[in-house]
């Protein structure tokens, strides 16, 4: 992961996010154009969910630490109940 993606705030990511595929809906790229876009995107996915783990572990901790154990029902509110756990 190139040193721009690993410091890029979730917010930032998550909006380029939505700038690229505004792109890619809109049809008008170059195949070469597409692909790179695709590529940075996937990149940026990677970044976002990372993000998200690091921070659902920190909730999980901080509960924990209250005495507050509540990991299923943060699991379920972060992937919507699909059962997506790692």
């Amino acid at each position: 992961m190139c040193e721009l993606q690993r410091d890029i705030k979730f917010e930032d990511a998550m909006k380029r996010l939505e700038e690229i595929v505004k792109s890619l809906e809109d049809g008008n790229l170059s195949l070469e154009e597409a692909i790179k876009l695709y590529e940075e995107g996937i990149r940026l996915t990677k970044v976002c969910n990372d993000i998200l783990r690091s921070v659902e572990k920190r909730v999980v901790l901080i509960e924990k630490l209250n005495g507050e154990y509540i990991q299923d029902d943060i699991t379920d509110d972060i992937y919507g109940g699909l059962g997506q756990k790692e």
